[in-house]
């Protein structure tokens, strides 16, 4: 094999060699012959739009190219690795650094056994083979879980959910995502529907079951008429939320249709706040007009008419009342009385159990649990975007509550914003901003912190090429 080089006029390449003299090297056995690479007068050796040294590059056998780390599959292994304190299941390589591979710890399920919740209970029999079994209504069920749920559910969900996403072309299909702008809620109404409306939602478990059943149907066609019976039938036997909004529906009618009689549902106090306890008809509390407010995490009932009524986050009736497809039983679920675990604080709020911590648990396995959660496809996205919006909306809202525990007064909250240079800035409402701490995760000082960081790092290796940041948008 040879290659010719164009050292440019009077000079010499190698050991005294002339311009265009042939440099030979030895060929391997079995190799080809590379291309030639005919200089020019002007030293730019091109082939092909490569250059001389893309080409020599080329023309080298195996032997003499720099050595090249080959690209191999990343494997994690099984999924096989028991938490000692909850019994999660995870990756060997989620376990924390302090521990080992005799005696792992895991932090993302239980903060090593800071979190202690019972589990899920095993949903009716029917339910569990929906949601495991490949028969063609089970599969049915499953693509069409989300709208199953909808059905059944006794509050509606209040969200801008962004569909472009999902647009796709049908020869190129791709998984579903659920994405959502804007604040996320879950709205109550009236037990009866107005005047020449149709029943939704909780008015619908107020009727006769066959009336229920004909207008669920009505709603959403293309579901399974036999399905959504089966369906209503196991709800209307094991979920304790049927018999209180019928309770609650009894109770209002005992008054005159003109009164302004509200019915709340409260979280019962004396309740064991460790463990699920399932609601009965004894926790609907009657409040007469006049006798007071009640308690804003309260759940209002009326009986006909009136604005929709927004659940706060914090009641424990919060997720079942929606997602009863997931916790068909009425399992409660975050309140702001679970606590930690043997924790070393004497500070109660800082004993606390929080939301983020809550929902970690419920999206872990665990051999000795069936998880509904886990197990609802298109329903799961919905679930962990709810969970996370509502987690956000609560965290933000205590930090407005709370600007003096933060210490708020320490942000120079009037120079930021004129520092801002937003020429609308109305000076008149710079006393009621909001300022976020640095140990909110996005926010504005967030970011500049982790700016700040960036630039140290630069600082101390002085001479930076690139500077890459690392993001993902679900």
């Amino acid at each position: 094999m040879e290659r010719r080089l164009n050292t440019g006029p009077g000079r010499t390449q190698g050991r005294g060699r002339q311009r265009n003299q042939q440099v030979p090297y030895p060929t391997p056995p079995g190799t080809q012959r590379g291309p030639r690479v005919q200089g020019n007068n002007d030293g730019a050796h091109q082939l092909g739009g490569m250059s001389t040294l893309q080409t020599l590059r080329i023309e080298l056998s195996p032997a003499r190219r720099p050595y090249v780390e080959p690209i191999e599959r990343h494997d994690l292994g099984r999924m096989d690795v028991l938490c000692p304190s909850c019994d999660a299941l995870h990756w060997d390589g989620e376990r924390l650094a302090a521990s080992s591979r005799v005696h792992p710890k895991f932090g993302t399920c239980c903060d090593s056994g800071k979190v202690s919740l019972p589990l899920l209970p095993d949903p009716p029999a029917v339910l569990r083979q929906l949601f495991t079994d490949q028969t063609r209504d089970a599969k049915q069920f499953r693509e069409h879980i989300w709208q199953y749920n909808s059905a059944f559910a006794f509050v509606s969900l209040g969200v801008s959910v962004d569909e472009r996403i999902n647009r796709h072309d049908h020869a190129n299909p791709a998984p579903y995502v659920f994405r959502i702008h804007g604040e996320l809620c879950h709205r109550t109404g009236s037990l009866l529907p107005g005047p020449g409306r149709a029943p939704r939602y909780a008015q619908t478990y107020i009727y006769d079951p066959r009336t229920a059943l004909d207008e669920r149907h009505r709603r959403n066609t293309n579901l399974s008429l036999p399905l959504l019976e089966t369906i209503q039938t196991v709800l209307q036997q094991c979920n304790p939320y049927v018999a209180i909004y019928q309770h609650a529906h009894e109770v209002l009618c005992r008054y005159p249709a003109d009164a302004d009689v509200s019915v709340r549902l409260i979280a019962d106090a004396k309740q064991d706040r460790r463990r699920y306890n399932l609601p009965s008809a004894d926790d609907v509390a009657i409040l007469l007009p006049g006798e007071g407010g009640g308690d804003f995490r309260d759940i209002i009932l009326h009986r006909r008419g009136g604005p929709l009524h927004r659940i706060t986050e914090s009641h424990p009736a919060y997720a079942p009342l929606h997602y009863t497809l997931l916790f068909p039983l009425g399992t409660a679920g975050w309140h702001p009385e679970l606590y930690l675990l043997d924790s070393e604080s004497h500070d109660a709020s800082l004993r606390k159990l929080s939301q983020t911590r809550y929902y970690a648990w419920q999206l872990h396995p665990r051999r000795t649990e069936f998880s509904t959660i886990l197990h609802s496809a298109r329903l799961l996205q919905q679930y962990i975007v709810d969970m996370w919006a509502v987690s956000e909306q609560y965290r933000l809202r205590w930090y407005q509550n709370n600007q003096s525990t933060i210490r708020a007064s320490l942000y120079s909250g009037l120079e930021d914003a004129l520092q801002d240079g937003h020429g609308d800035v109305d000076l008149n409402e710079l006393g009621t901003l909001t300022v976020l701490p640095s140990s909110y995760t996005g926010g504005a000082r967030y970011m500049q912190q982790l700016f700040q960081d960036g630039m140290a790092i630069a600082r101390y290796f002085k001479t930076v090429d690139l500077f890459l940041t690392m993001t993902a948008n679900p």
